[in-house]
């Protein structure tokens, strides 16, 4: 969600509140509150032309956000990328994933990382491949990373057959010796 969307929701949250706690409480009271309400809002719009465009415009923003708020509760599947090749048999698709897999499996094999992250993306023919990684204390951090880089590459290459453009290894965090 952006930040636009977060505060056109909670704005339109803060006005349904007042809203529906103004409707909750006239049936307890005198409705004076209630009746003044409904007067100001028939004296201003419904009898007057000038502000029949506001009107329009402000039910429209409050049915749009309506739309906005049902729909950002639906969440899309990532779709799956594909790079395909032809070959003399028909058509290799290879997934996204299954190069973040081979990421993720070389990266976790070395010695200091504690967590890693892949994030796969195709440019033409070309893959550029993101590792982030969370790293123990106490490791030379250009040489894994170096290692990391090269492995990740050749091994991209020979399996998949792929030419890989760049390899980039984010260091997120260094994992400190009491954090399990």
């Amino acid at each position: 969600m952006n930040y636009l969307f977060r505060i056109l929701v909670a704005v339109y949250s803060f006005l349904l509140a007042i809203f529906f706690g103004i409707i909750m409480i006239s049936p307890f009271g005198d409705k004076v509150i209630l009746s003044m309400g409904i007067d100001f809002l028939s004296g201003t719009f419904y009898q007057s032309d000038k502000y029949d465009v506001l009107l329009f415009i402000v039910g429209l923003m409050f049915f749009a956000l309506n739309i906005a708020v049902l729909v950002s509760g639906v969440k899309g599947r990532r779709s799956a990328k594909y790079i395909c090749t032809e070959t003399d048999s028909g058509v290799i698709r290879i997934s996204s994933y299954s190069i973040e897999s081979i990421a993720l499996g070389l990266s976790k094999r070395f010695n200091g990382v504690k967590d890693a992250k892949a994030k796969v993306r195709f440019n033409g023919d070309k893959v550029n491949i993101l590792i982030r990684l969370t790293v123990l204390p106490d490791v030379n951090v250009p040489d894994l990373c170096k290692g990391i880089q090269v492995r990740v590459k050749e091994s991209v290459e020979a399996t998949m057959e792929l030419s890989v453009s760049d390899v980039s290894v984010n260091v997120d965090s260094v994992s400190s010796a009491n954090q399990e």
